[in-house]
């Protein structure tokens, strides 16, 4: 019988918050309903490693910790994912856990939380969707993690643009350190804790902006705007990537936006939602 497994995972849209705390590198990621969906199987024919080589490094590495590389060259992995890649939506760590999840499967192994954080941290720096709720992450070494409990649900009105960023270009960049966000993550807490959704987009506005300084997004004074004309949360978006977006509940009327039309051109628009279950 052909070895077969197919995981189905959800990206993120940025991260809550990002910055540093108690001395390090932290972030929040946000799970979002764009997924990617992973097939590893058994086959004969070549396969094009380049497409997906994370992918593929991260399954050779996987199997040589349990003693069974001699099965690299006959399993191919094929990913079809909704997730934008270089946005700044955890693409990579979303066919990463799910490259996992389909191994420990076709393996019989259990599942080893640890063992899926120091994998991943090989490849590039991780999100924090690998958890099963919302957890405050040491994305760069996997020294810190702290869950902060189920991620309430919310709408998001995505602002996308055209620029492709590599997280691990951007990372090993001399950019300046990341804001403080020791003041943040009390109230991301409360807001966590008692689903209120208010304090959580304060928190995802607040570490958008001190941020600013490492990554310029062109088109944030005017998503403010438009999230002050609405009458929506606040925002949230990729630390690493090209996309803002608004927090609100209800519906928003698509004419919104034809004044801004000029200003929007080349951004794409359109809704996800929050996950409060992923795994």
């Amino acid at each position: 019988m052909k070895m077969e497994k197919i995981t189905v995972y959800p990206g993120s849209f940025g991260e809550i918050i990002q910055g540093k705390f108690r001395e390090k590198d932290i972030l929040c990621s946000c799970p979002i309903n764009l997924y990617t969906k992973v097939r590893v199987y058994e086959t004969l024919e070549e396969k094009n490693i380049n497409m997906h080589y994370k992918s593929y490094k991260f399954m050779l590495n996987i199997l040589k910790e349990w003693g069974y590389d001699k099965y690299f060259h006959n399993l191919s992995i094929d990913i079809k994912s909704q997730v934008p890649r270089g946005k700044g939506f955890a693409s990579s760590t979303a066919d990463l856990a799910a490259v996992y999840n389909c191994l420990i499967n076709i393996f019989q192994k259990q599942y080893n939380q640890k063992e899926l954080i120091d994998n991943c941290i090989k490849i590039e720096p991780t999100d924090s969707i690998i958890f099963d709720e919302l957890t405050l992450f040491d994305y760069r070494k996997g020294n810190y993690r702290e869950s902060i409990g189920k991620c309430p649900q919310f709408n998001i009105l995505v602002f996308e643009g055209d620029k492709v960023v590599n997280t691990v270009e951007f990372n090993n960049k001399p950019l300046p350190p990341l804001s403080n966000i020791e003041d943040l993550v009390p109230t991301l807490k409360e807001g966590i804790k008692n689903k209120d959704i208010n304090k959580i987009a304060y928190c995802s506005t607040e570490s958008i902006v001190r941020n600013t300084n490492r990554l310029e997004y062109s088109i944030l004074p005017i998503v403010l705007k438009i999230q002050k004309e609405i009458g929506a949360y606040g925002i949230i978006g990729a630390h690493s990537g090209d996309a803002l977006g608004i927090i609100y509940e209800g519906d928003i009327k698509d004419g919104i936006f034809n004044k801004y039309f000029n200003i929007l051109k080349g951004i794409k628009t359109y809704k996800v939602k929050s996950l409060d279950k992923w795994i």
